[in-house]
């Protein structure tokens, strides 16, 4: 039998919940049947900074009454000291047994709590570090993800600009495929590649020359067309803009 989980209900109870019934069917002790989904359960990370987050909060809490501790002993001895001096002024002196026995226990209690400060400062350093590293893996996985995502982006820009250009992927009988492969020759031939590299360098000129252009560093996508009789011919994605 599966482990009882709990389900919270409208008055903020916490009952036992069982799926006796069945995967999708779950009682509440002392309630009708709940057919909802299960729990949703957080994730393993999510859940352990939410726990680091609790014991956080109790050790401060326990810091903020140490601190309090520490101002009460403080107001006990400035009490003390007003009382034996308005006892002095009657003539009353307290015993010396008194004042050290008060002072011993004073001092034995702040020792006390400033060893307890210790120990509350030591764990709030470990939480500290475990939660930053935690927000560490937070954001390196967030990076990861808007990284993930810039390359989708770009990968897709780049299958778009590819169908645009040479179009889309056809298949090896296709009647245009020896036109495709003779363009594309330089991918796949080193011999092709030089020749084609040959012709390109017999168009170099000067900088200086009145007709000389650089060659682009990317792919010269087609703008759409001005003239709407021109634009009937061409398909929607064949070019850029809207």
């Amino acid at each position: 039998m599966d482990k009882p989980t709990f389900q919270s209900t409208s008055g903020g109870r916490q009952h036992p919940v069982s799926n006796i019934g069945g995967p999708d069917t779950f009682y509440l002790r002392g309630g009708p049947p709940y057919l909802g989904p299960p729990p949703i359960q957080p994730p393993p990370e999510q859940e352990l900074k939410l726990a680091a987050d609790t014991v956080l909060c109790e050790v401060r809490k326990k810091q903020a009454d140490a601190k309090r501790m520490l101002d009460i002993l403080r107001s006990l001895e400035k009490l003390r000291k007003l009382r034996k001096e308005a006892a002095s002024r009657k003539g009353i002196f307290p015993e010396k047994e008194a004042d050290q026995a008060f002072d011993g226990l004073v001092e034995r209690l702040r020792a006390l709590i400033r060893k307890r400060t210790g120990v509350y400062g030591a764990e709030e350093n470990a939480l500290r570090v475990m939660l930053e590293s935690e927000q560490e893996e937070e954001r390196r996985r967030d990076l990861e993800k808007r990284q993930k995502k810039e390359r989708e982006r770009l990968l897709l820009r780049k299958r778009e600009m590819d169908s645009m250009l040479f179009g889309d992927e056809m298949p090896p009988d296709h009647p245009l495929q020896p036109f495709r492969e003779y363009y594309t020759q330089a991918e796949r031939s080193l011999p092709a590649l030089i020749q084609i590299r040959r012709e390109w360098d017999l168009c170099l000129v000067s900088v200086d020359h009145p007709d000389g252009t650089t060659v682009p560093q990317d792919w010269v996508l087609p703008q759409c067309p001005t003239d709407e009789i021109w634009a009937t011919a061409l398909d929607r994605g064949d070019c850029l803009g809207p």
